[in-house]
């Protein structure tokens, strides 16, 4: 009897502890599983915060991209700069010395046509004396020629060439017209009528009647003598195959 009641007294011991193993295993079950829902919500929670840092990283990135979108500049039309009118180059070396008499101020006259004339200084010992020549007798006169060519072979503008110089007189071209100070230019060389025109003068005469050539259209290269014949005999000793 008293072995059976020990029996019985195991049997509801080791029962017991079991009961009490299983509940431990289910509690901790439980809390395992509470564990892996907390778990599984904080990684829940983390995906969506990282999600909604990634769209918020997606957004800056296009925010920045958009910031550095290259817009092109307005093209503004640029004009070219105009460009300036070069001084011709064919103009020899001439030195001003402008007369105050002896011609007309004139703005549009047409020039088609070149005398040649010759001087020299009469009134004075040096013949070849450029200064007697202009102011002692072109200036009592009132006649000037627009250039002369001293006996040096330097050329000198007393009058400019849109003006109207007193140098030809009474004459007329071989087309008929007369008045030919209106549409020429009077150019005088400096030697008498005992002496050719030197290298230098023959030099700077061709320079010259290039440039004038440059400037108006040339229709005649003459000498005084011939627009005015038999009263004018001039330029003297001149060979006209050198200058043209």
């Amino acid at each position: 009897m008293v072995n059976n009641l020990n029996k019985i007294a195991g049997i509801i011991l080791i029962t017991l502890f079991l009961s009490g193993c299983g509940f431990l295993s289910n509690q901790n079950n439980t809390e395992i599983i509470k564990i892996q829902d907390s778990t599984e919500e904080v990684q829940e929670e983390d995906r969506i915060e990282i999600e909604t840092q990634d769209d918020k990283k997606v957004e800056i990135i296009n925010e920045e991209k958009e910031e550095d979108e290259i817009i092109p500049p307005s093209v503004e039309k640029v004009e070219k700069p105009k460009e300036e009118i070069a001084k011709n180059t064919n103009e020899p070396k001439i030195t001003n010395k402008l007369a105050d008499w002896g011609f007309s101020k004139s703005d549009n006259r047409k020039i088609d046509t070149i005398i040649i004339h010759s001087s020299y200084n009469a009134v004075g010992k040096d013949v070849h004396d450029l200064d007697d020549i202009i102011y002692k007798e072109y200036k009592p006169y009132g006649v000037s020629p627009h250039y002369i060519i001293s006996w040096e072979g330097k050329i000198y503008r007393l009058v400019e060439d849109k003006n109207v110089a007193y140098h030809a007189g009474e004459s007329k071209v071989p087309d008929g017209r007369t008045g030919v100070n209106n549409f020429s230019i009077g150019i005088e060389i400096v030697n008498t009528k005992s002496e050719k025109p030197n290298s230098a003068q023959y030099g700077a005469l061709r320079n010259l009647l290039a440039y004038l050539k440059s400037e108006y259209k040339i229709k005649y290269v003459l000498g005084h003598s011939d627009i005015a014949p038999g009263r004018k005999d001039d330029p003297w000793n001149f060979d006209f195959g050198k200058v043209r």
